[in-house]
């Protein structure tokens, strides 16, 4: 039986060179699900919204790929079946 869509919202702090910010941000427009929350001193917060722990999983590869990155660390994560948001 195929498995029930699943949202998965996470939120993550991504720690990258100061000077790299509007790069980052740019780079982070490109990723979907991805929404920019803000940014100061090397330190950006954004939100993510996935069908699934192996796209946030993936995202995070993506963005600690970008230049300038020295990591991407989950603060938030919280995930169940799509059919109860939409009832909410």
């Amino acid at each position: 039986m195929p498995r029930a869509p699943e949202v998965h919202i996470s939120s993550l702090v991504i720690q990258h060179s100061p000077d790299r910010t509007d790069a980052l941000r740019e780079a982070a427009a490109a990723v979907a699900g991805l929404e920019w929350c803000a940014a100061e001193n090397g330190k950006a917060v954004v939100t993510l919204v996935t069908a699934s722990a192996a796209e946030v999983v993936d995202r995070i590869a993506l963005l600690n790929a970008v230049p300038g990155v020295h990591s991407t660390t989950m603060v938030y994560h919280h995930y169940e079946p799509a059919d109860a948001i939409d009832a909410a």
